[in-house]
């Protein structure tokens, strides 16, 4: 058996994949399964890995995850080094009916004119895994609260879903801690603002791209309601400077020719949020994000050197924010 897993996000891939390894082996050992991490294994190895028989087993499992070289990106992904498709691609077009061969890869769209995928579609299985939906979050949820004898009120779910938004890997960790945290009572909206944390990061993307689009008005108004739920400043600069950080390497590997889902996975983040950066990074200079970034450390020295309140050095900084 060939399947290939793809999505958008690669921990739904990934997710997938390892559900069905443990399902064809859930007594696995080393000798009927192995995983691979492909970022740092070579096509190589895997083929030697999937023409070794399974000793003492009708059939071995192998799990290769992250194949980057499936996706469709602007330019060529790079293999390891003295790496090539050769030798895996004589395997695919010929497969061990003792090897269950499972692979999961981030991407937006498979590369169709990769030989890999050529031959894939033609011995095995290939499926997108979407992310979910609003209701089947909720019906996967109440599925999952129900499994350990408890259950969560429509508002508690509605406001988790607000604050992992389209995270899947959070998600299934929220709901986890959740589940332990209830020990079989019922879930309250009180118990998801106390246990999950709001998305910070969020607040900061929306300002630092309300910033980029040189809407000031708009970033001061993000900045005084994170001050109503006491978001201290220092925290918001370090989070503002990762975020500009982002910006940065995203305007680098665009300008290398990657596509949006080949940036999203080199910089483990989404396409969707690679997207909106993208489009406001429009016809900006890198040498602005750097000016940017002086200003924010700038902030930072002066509050932590007792030079100013963090309140004046954060609206200061707003002030002078230009991308001129």
């Amino acid at each position: 058996m060939v399947i290939l897993y793809y999505s958008i996000d690669s921990k739904m891939a990934s997710s997938l994949g390892r559900k069905l390894s443990f399902k064809l082996e859930p007594n696995r050992n080393e000798c009927n399964y192995s995983s691979f991490n492909m970022a740092m294994t070579s096509l190589n190895e895997l083929y030697e890995e999937c023409v070794f028989m399974p000793l003492g087993y009708e059939k071995k499992t192998i799990l290769a995850d992250g194949c980057y070289f499936l996706a469709k990106t602007k330019s060529k992904p790079k293999l390891l080094p003295l790496d090539s498709y050769d030798k895996m691609l004589s395997y695919l077009n010929n497969p061990s009916e003792q090897v269950n061969l499972i692979l999961t890869c981030q991407a937006e769209k498979l590369d169709e004119k990769n030989p890999l995928v050529v031959a894939i579609k033609k011995v095995g299985t290939i499926k997108e895994i979407t992310l979910p939906k609003m209701n089947e979050y909720l019906d996967y949820m109440n599925r999952y609260f129900s499994s350990f004898g408890c259950l969560i009120s429509s508002d508690a779910a509605k406001e988790l879903i607000n604050r992992i938004g389209d995270d899947y890997g959070r998600f299934l960790n929220e709901i986890d801690k959740l589940s332990s945290y209830a020990n079989g009572e019922n879930i309250s909206l009180s118990d998801v603002k106390r246990l999950v944390s709001p998305k910070e990061e969020d607040d900061a993307f929306s300002l630092s791209n309300a910033l980029i689009r040189g809407d000031i008005k708009k970033a001061l108004e993000i900045y005084r309601q994170l001050k109503i739920i006491s978001v201290d400043e220092v925290r918001l600069i370090g989070m503002l400077s990762s975020q500009f950080r982002f910006m940065d390497m995203v305007l680098y590997l665009d300008n290398k020719g990657l596509s949006s889902s080949s940036i999203a996975r080199e910089l483990s983040s989404s396409p969707f949020r690679v997207d909106i950066t993208l489009r406001n990074l429009y016809g900006v200079k890198k040498e602005t994000l750097a000016n940017v970034s002086e200003l924010l450390y700038q902030a930072d020295k002066d509050i932590l050197s007792g030079r100013c309140s963090g309140q004046f050095a954060f609206e200061r900084f707003l002030a002078n924010f230009n991308l001129k």
